[in-house]
C-alpha cells in the first residue's frame, strides 16, 4: 500500500512538472537566426589609422570579438569611385579575403554610387554622368560582372549580393528614379538588368533587395509587389530599421516582417539596425542619437538596454517569420583620425572595450 501511495505521489509530481514546462513561454534563441550579421565597412580605415579593440581590457582582434558575439555574416559596402579611396573595389576585395578565410559568410552591398546611397541619395557614379539610360544599363551590368570577377579571382565571392542600398525610391538617379505617379518602368528595367547580371554570373549567390521599414507598411508592400509585377528574380528581402528614425516601436518590425513573409514567401532580414548604449559622446562630432525622445520605452541608453534591444529585435524577427538581423557598423568607435557619429551605437565603450552584446 505504501509503495502504491509513493508511486502515485511521484507520478503526481511528474505530471505537475510536465504541466509547468508545457505552460512556459517559449524563449527564442537569437542564435537560431540564420543570418546574424555585422556591417563593418568603416573597419579598414579605422585599422589603417591604428584603432585597437579590447575585450576585458586586453587587445583583441575585431574578428575574434565578432566570433564571440555569435556573428556569422559580415556585410561590406562598395562604392564605385569614392573620393577618399575607402570602400572601393580593391579595399573591399582585401577585406572579403580576410572575412572568408576566417569562416564568415559575406554580404556585399553594392551602392552603385561614389558615395552614400539611400532613399534621398542615389547619385550615379561620376564616371557615368554623361551616359544615356541605355548606356547606364550597359555600363552598370558590365560593372557588376567586373566586381564579381574581382572577388572570384581572389577566391572570396560573396555569399549574397545586395543590389543597391535602400532603393525604395529607385536607384541611379535620375535615370532609375521612381516617378511621382508610381511609374517604375525605368527603375525596374535597371534593377532587372543588375539582378540578372548577378544571377547569370553565379546562380548560387543569393540576391537581396533592400529598402527601409516605413511607418506606413503599405508602402513597403507596394514596393515588393512592384518587384513581383516586373518579375525581378531575388531571394531575400532586406529592411533597415532604426527606431530613432522610423518610430520608437517594435510593432512596425513584427507587422512588416509578418506581412512580407506571408505575401511574398521570401527570406526577410533586418539588414541594418543599431541602438545606443549611452547618450553621451566622446568627440566633437554630433551623434545620430542623443536624446531620450529617440529611445524605445523600456529600453534605456545603457549597455544592458542595448543588449535588451538586440535580444528583443531578434525575438520579434524570428517569431514573425524572419531569417536574420544585421547590426550596422558594430565597431564605429571614435578616434583621433576617425570622429564618429556612431560612437554610442556600436558594441564598444569609449575605451574601445567590447561591452559583451551578442546574438
Amino acid at each position: 500500500m505504501k509503495n502504491k501511495k509513493f508511486f502515485i505521489f511521484i507520478l503526481s509530481i511528474l505530471l505537475i512538472i510536465n504541466f509547468l514546462i508545457s505552460c512556459k513561454t517559449t524563449v527564442v534563441d537569437s542564435k537560431s537566426l540564420e543570418y546574424r550579421g555585422a556591417d563593418i565597412s568603416y573597419f579598414y580605415r579605422q585599422e589603417q589609422s591604428g584603432v585597437k579593440f579590447l575585450n576585458n581590457g586586453k587587445e583583441t582582434s575585431l574578428f575574434s570579438i565578432l566570433k564571440k558575439a555569435n556573428v556569422n555574416w559580415i556585410r561590406l559596402r562598395l562604392w564605385h569611385t569614392p573620393s577618399d579611396g575607402f570602400n572601393d573595389l580593391e579595399e573591399t576585395v582585401s577585406m572579403a579575403k580576410r572575412i572568408k578565410a576566417l569562416g564568415f559568410k559575406f554580404l556585399l552591398d553594392i551602392h552603385y554610387s561614389d558615395f552614400w546611397a539611400d532613399p534621398a541619395n542615389q547619385k550615379i557614379p561620376s564616371a557615368w554622368e554623361n551616359f544615356s539610360y541605355e548606356q547606364i544599363k550597359t555600363e552598370s551590368e558590365l560593372y557588376t560582372k567586373t566586381v564579381l570577377e574581382a572577388f572570384k579571382e581572389q577566391n572570396c565571392l560573396p555569399d549574397m549580393v545586395q543590389v543597391g542600398n535602400e532603393i525604395s525610391n529607385g536607384m541611379l538617379f535620375p535615370y532609375g528614379k521612381i516617378k511621382d505617379d508610381g511609374n517604375c518602368d525605368d527603375f525596374m528595367g535597371l534593377l532587372e538588368t543588375l539582378v540578372n547580371s548577378v544571377r547569370n554570373f553565379n546562380s548560387e549567390i543569393k540576391i537581396m533587395l533592400h529598402i527601409p521599414c516605413e511607418k506606413e507598411i503599405e508602402k513597403v508592400l507596394w514596393w515588393f509587389s512592384q518587384a513581383d509585377l516586373y518579375k525581378i528574380d531575388y531571394d531575400v528581402i532586406g529592411l533597415s530599421f532604426y527606431s530613432f528614425f522610423t518610430a520608437p516601436d517594435f510593432s512596425i518590425v513584427s507587422e512588416t516582417v509578418t506581412s512580407l513573409k506571408e505575401k511574398f514567401n521570401k527570406e526577410v532580414c533586418v539588414v541594418e539596425t543599431s541602438y545606443p548604449w549611452t547618450l553621451g559622446w566622446n568627440d566633437e562630432k554630433h551623434n545620430l542619437v542623443g536624446s531620450e525622445e529617440q529611445l524605445i520605452p523600456g529600453f534605456p541608453a545603457t549597455e544592458e538596454g542595448q543588449k535588451s534591444y538586440l535580444k528583443k529585435l531578434c525575438e520579434i524577427v524570428k517569431t514573425s517569420g524572419g531569417a536574420g538581423v544585421f547590426w550596422w557598423e558594430v565597431q564605429a568607435v571614435s578616434s583621433k583620425n576617425f570622429p564618429s557619429d556612431l560612437e554610442n551605437l556600436c558594441w564598444f565603450d569609449f575605451s574601445n572595450n567590447y561591452n559583451g552584446i551578442r546574438f
